[in-house]
């Protein structure tokens, strides 16, 4: 400790200055930096906020779902959506030669590699048939049936 204060005595006194001004630059922009969230608040534009939260709602509404399309199906032959937290509705039908990767991993027995892979047997070759997505991976027969319902080839 006496040698550091030894250290600090050796220098000339602006340099001393100089030390304790850059020091004391650092702690207030620390503080400066650290006490930033209450004194800087973003500006909300409520009409857009709003606008967003309207046309939301009105995309949701246009989705159909199977129950509003008049398809009487089981709960238990109904695909399903594999994702829990999505809050966008699956369409009654999905179109195999057009649906995104994401619409296709939301169905169940199809994942993120089979998507992949469905895609690319797509572009490849369009499928003609729903059948032909068998060609694509080993899909189980009740899942198939259940998906068969659902998919359209167009």
């Amino acid at each position: 400790m006496r040698r550091l204060l030894s250290s600090f005595a050796s220098f000339t006194r602006l340099e001393r200055w100089g030390i304790l001004a850059l020091s004391l630059l650092i702690v207030a922009l620390i503080l400066a930096r650290a006490t930033m969230q209450y004194w800087v608040h973003p500006r909300k534009d409520e009409a857009k906020e709003q606008a967003l939260i309207v046309s939301w709602e009105r995309y949701k509404r246009s989705q159909p779902k199977l129950q509003e399309v008049g398809h009487t199906i089981p709960a238990s032959e109904r695909y399903t959506d594999a994702s829990d937290n999505n809050e966008v509705p699956m369409p009654a039908t999905i179109n195999i030669n057009t649906a995104d990767s994401a619409t296709l991993v939301r169905l169940k027995g199809i994942g993120p590699a089979t998507a992949a892979k469905i895609i690319a047997r797509r572009q490849a070759r369009p499928f003609n048939s729903v059948d032909e997505l068998l060609e694509v991976r080993a899909i189980p027969a009740e899942t198939f049936a259940i998906l068969k319902r659902h998919l359209v080839v167009r």
